[in-house]
């Protein structure tokens, strides 16, 4: 699945993310949230976004990856508005009780199902749109979760010198990443490409990042090499990944 494609699905979602589940509807929500969206977890749990309730869901589509207003929130011509709260995610049992919650650090995120197969429970991908008003070095960033594993604490990915950090994937003018089809009924990889000024000498150097889940562990192999890659570019070929 292109990128493309993947945040049109997202969008849709969250222009839906007024209908919500009535299996989590016990859970209080905080005062001047909404729950913006719902998606059933396979153990019967619910995850869920709670936005700003200003943030309406056509808001929402309107500024994502654009940057939030914040003139948009005003309640009226007279007063600046209040700055918008940080969205937040949450895991709620089927019973309505809250199983983990956490602040996202911005005022809107998205959260879907990731296609992605042969993982031990379901995963999902939670978007939180980091957008600047100014550059291109920001934007959708996705974390990788299993909350029925580790609740709403992002999968880790092992590094090649053997570290380990949180599975994010960036969307930006100088970034962006696909799901690559599984052979042989394995889980798909994920490529990144990102590309940057180098520190000595100012040109840029674009990495290719691949990204593979066998035998209970997400690794991943890096390249890099002189050049620029952005947005306007088509996505690299797959021969350029390691």
């Amino acid at each position: 699945m292109g990128m493309s494609g993947f945040k049109g699905w997202v969008m849709g979602w969250g222009l839906l993310g007024c209908c919500t589940l009535a299996l989590a509807q016990t859970a209080e929500v905080p005062q001047g949230y909404r729950v913006a969206q719902q998606v059933l977890v396979g153990d019967g749990s619910v995850l869920e976004v709670l936005e700003d309730l200003r943030i309406t869901p056509q808001l929402h589509a309107d500024s994502w990856g654009n940057g939030l207003d914040a003139d948009s929130l005003a309640d009226s011509a007279d007063e600046p508005p209040a700055a918008p709260l940080e969205a937040q995610a949450r895991l709620v049992s089927d019973g309505g009780e809250v199983l983990a919650q956490k602040s996202l650090g911005y005022p809107m995120a998205t959260v879907e199902k990731a296609p992605l197969n042969g993982l031990p429970s379901p995963a999902f991908f939670l978007t939180i749109d980091q957008t600047a008003p100014m550059g291109s070095y920001s934007g959708p960033a996705t974390e990788v979760l299993m909350p029925e594993q580790s609740q709403l604490d992002p999968v880790l990915c092992q590094g090649e010198s053997g570290e380990k950090q949180p599975l994010v994937f960036a969307q930006t003018g100088k970034a962006a990443w696909r799901i690559v089809p599984s052979v042989g009924g394995a889980t798909e990889s994920i490529q990144q490409v990102s590309s940057a000024s180098s520190m000595d000498n100012e040109e840029f150097v674009t990495t290719y990042r691949t990204f593979r889940y066998a035998d209970g562990q997400w690794t991943v192999a890096t390249r890099q090499q002189a050049g620029y890659w952005d947005m306007e570019s088509e996505f690299p070929e797959p021969g350029l990944f390691p």
